[in-house]
C-alpha cells in the first residue's frame, strides 16, 4: 500500500531528546501562538501538529541544530494556516447566508454587549433558562423540556436571575 511515508521510530536516545523539547517547549509555544492568535484552542491544535512534525522529521531537524525554531516555525505556519482556512469558510458561510431570505424576526437582531455582559455574571442555569425566555422566546414548558427540568425549576431560575440581574441594573 502506497502513502505518505512513516517516520522511522525513534530510539531510547532520540525519544528522550524528543520528550526534552516537549516537556521544555509545549506550554511556553501554546501561550505564545495563543498570544498571536487570541485563541488557544487554534494554538493547542497548532502546537500539537508542529510536535507531530518535529517527531516524524527528528533526524533531519536535529542533523541542523537546536530545534526548537524550526518548531515554532512550523506552529506559527499551521495557525496562520488554520487561521486562513476559517476564514475562508467564514466567508463562504456569509456568501450563502446573503443568498437565503432574511427572515424578517432575525434581522433587526444584533448581539448587545451590555446584556451579554450582564447574563455573563449569572450561574449557567439561569444564564440558560433567560436567554431561552428573552431571547429565543420560548415558553416555560419548551425551557423546561430543553433543560431537562421541571417548569417549577424553570420558573425559579428565572425568578433568581432576575433578581439578579436587577441587582446589576441597579448597581450601574
Amino acid at each position: 500500500m502506497r502513502g505518505l511515508p512513516v517516520a522511522s521510530a525513534l530510539d531510547s536516545a532520540q525519544m528522550a531528546s524528543f520528550e526534552r523539547v516537549v516537556d521544555r517547549q509545549a506550554q511556553r509555544l501554546v501561550r505564545s501562538l495563543t498570544s498571536i492568535f487570541l485563541d488557544e484552542q487554534l494554538a493547542a491544535d497548532a502546537v500539537q501538529d508542529a510536535f507531530i512534525q518535529l517527531y516524524k522529521h527528528w533526524g533531519e531537524v536535529t542533523a541542523k541544530g537546536d530545534p526548537d525554531p524550526w518548531l515554532y516555525r512550523v506552529a506559527v505556519n499551521r495557525g496562520t494556516d488554520y487561521r486562513r482556512a476559517f476564514t475562508r469558510a467564514s466567508r463562504l458561510f456569509q456568501r450563502l447566508v446573503k443568498t437565503v431570505p432574511a427572515d424578517p424576526v432575525c434581522v433587526d437582531w444584533a448581539p448587545r454587549a451590555e446584556f451579554m455582559s450582564m447574563l455573563s455574571q449569572l450561574p449557567t442555569r439561569q444564564r440558560t433558562a433567560a436567554a431561552l425566555y428573552y431571547e429565543a422566546d420560548l415558553s416555560v414548558a419548551e425551557i423546561a423540556r430543553v433543560m431537562e427540568i421541571s417548569e417549577g425549576a424553570v420558573n425559579s431560575h428565572l425568578h433568581r436571575a432576575r433578581m439578579a440581574l436587577r441587582k446589576i441594573l441597579e448597581a450601574t
